[in-house]
Parts: C-alpha cells; sequence; structure tokens
C-alpha cells in the first residue's frame, strides 16, 4: 500500500477510498477531520496518463510580433500599443548574484485575455500570467499553467527539486468573468513533502493525472529516476 499525504492551503481534508489506497491529509486550521470540498485525490496509472497526454489542449502559443526586450526590460503590447512591463527587468545576468533576474516572453492566450511571462531567479522560478488589456499581473505560478479542456481552469505543478523552501505540489486557478474580461483566481494549492510532481496533463475538465515520485525514493535517486520509478496521481476538481 502507497500512502501519499498532502497539505492543502484550502485549509480541508481530501477524501480517502479503500479501492484506490492514497491517502491525501491536510493541516488545516480549524477542519481537519472534514473531508475536502474542493478535491479529491486518487490512485492513476502510466495508461491513463498516456491517453490524458494524447489529448490536444490549446495553451499559450507564440507569434511574431508579440513581446520584445529592450535594454533588459519585456515590452508587451498593451491594447494594441508597446508598453515596457518594468517588473520584468533583466538584472545581473552572468554574475552569481543572489539577486540574479532574467525574463523570458513564452506567449498568449487570446481567450484569457493573457500573455505569459517567465521569471527565473537564483534558485527560484516563477510564471506571470499579464492582462492583455491593462498590462497587470493577474496571477503569479510556479510553473506554465495548462488550461483545462472547457477553458474554466489552469493548473501548474512545481519544479521537481529538493532544494528548500521551494514550493512541492500543484496549483489550481479558476478562470473567471471580469466586467468585459476574464481573472484568474486560485481555486486551490497543495504543498506536501511526500510526492514530487513531474508533469500533469489535463484528462477531463475536472480531473488531472499527475506524474510522480514518493519524496523519500526522489532523494534516494538524486534527481535521476527512470520510468520504473514513476507513480500516478489522479486530482478531482469539484
Amino acid at each position: 500500500m502507497v500512502i501519499l499525504s498532502c497539505t492543502s492551503q484550502t485549509g480541508e481534508q481530501s477524501s480517502s477510498n479503500e479501492a484506490n489506497p492514497v491517502e491525501a491529509t491536510t493541516q488545516g486550521k480549524e477542519e481537519q477531520e472534514l473531508p475536502s470540498l474542493k478535491y479529491t485525490i486518487e490512485q492513476a496509472t502510466e495508461e491513463d496518463f498516456s491517453k490524458a497526454a494524447a489529448k490536444h489542449i490549446t495553451g499559450f502559443s507564440m507569434g511574431k510580433y508579440e513581446a520584445r526586450k529592450v535594454n533588459g526590460v519585456i515590452n508587451l503590447k498593451i491594447n494594441g500599443e508597446w508598453k515596457p512591463i518594468e517588473a520584468f527587468t533583466d538584472t545581473l545576468l552572468n554574475t552569481d548574484d543572489p539577486d540574479i533576474r532574467e525574463y523570458k516572453y513564452l506567449g498568449q492566450n487570446k481567450d484569457l485575455n493573457k500573455y505569459l511571462v517567465a521569471g527565473s531567479f537564483y534558485e527560484d522560478y516563477q510564471t506571470y500570467l499579464v492582462d492583455m488589456t491593462t498590462g497587470e499581473v493577474a496571477a503569479t505560478t510556479w510553473t506554465e499553467p495548462v488550461v483545462s479542456p472547457d477553458k474554466k481552469h489552469l493548473a501548474n505543478i512545481s519544479i521537481p527539486t529538493v532544494m528548500e523552501p521551494s514550493p512541492n505540489g500543484i496549483q489550481v486557478w479558476n478562470v473567471v468573468e471580469q466586467g468585459e474580461g476574464k481573472g484568474i483566481e486560485k481555486y486551490l494549492e497543495i504543498e506536501q513533502q511526500d510526492w514530487e510532481p513531474f508533469e500533469m496533463r489535463w484528462e477531463s475538465s475536472q480531473a488531472i493525472i499527475m506524474k510522480v515520485i514518493p519524496m523519500e525514493k526522489y532523494e534516494l535517486l538524486q534527481g535521476e529516476p527512470k520510468q520504473k520509478d514513476f507513480a500516478y496521481l489522479r486530482l478531482i476538481v469539484k
């Protein structure tokens, strides 16, 4: 029996199922004994992951003349006009300074009306969803988010690493109507130290298949896993 646990910032406990021996627990302040109202986690298979990976999902695409970098600052077309996004300014490149920052444009999603920008730091990595109308950062995610088939959710995992205090888990976001545009709101965030996520795929508009390795095994493998080392989890968003 494989026992895996997770800590969610929703402050709720996910339910377990004897037929799927994956126990996901949370450590909320007040509702530790209640079933999660937002998600459940169960075991999945490599075949489940392969089937989910074969499905085509439109994400963020990169085209010409959408972004440019001027004097180390990313410029984006906001309302059709070029605008420097000063928050995305490269600093201390080609040095060992811990304050080093480098930003890269990753693409856009017109349905969401959002650009995607990545930030690489000394011991960290983040991505940013930037509103194409206002130029404001709508959400900051651990890694590149993947759009659900119904385009109502985004999800992203953390970067595989044993370095602390790096996050370890998965984030799920809601796409919400916001005036004439769309906003991005965090729905749930699961942080835990029992399994290391490597990949994720949307199986359906409510289910995600994650390719993971138990943390103890990952540390022993020194970051070089083989296919036989992976396990698979299904996260069902309610």
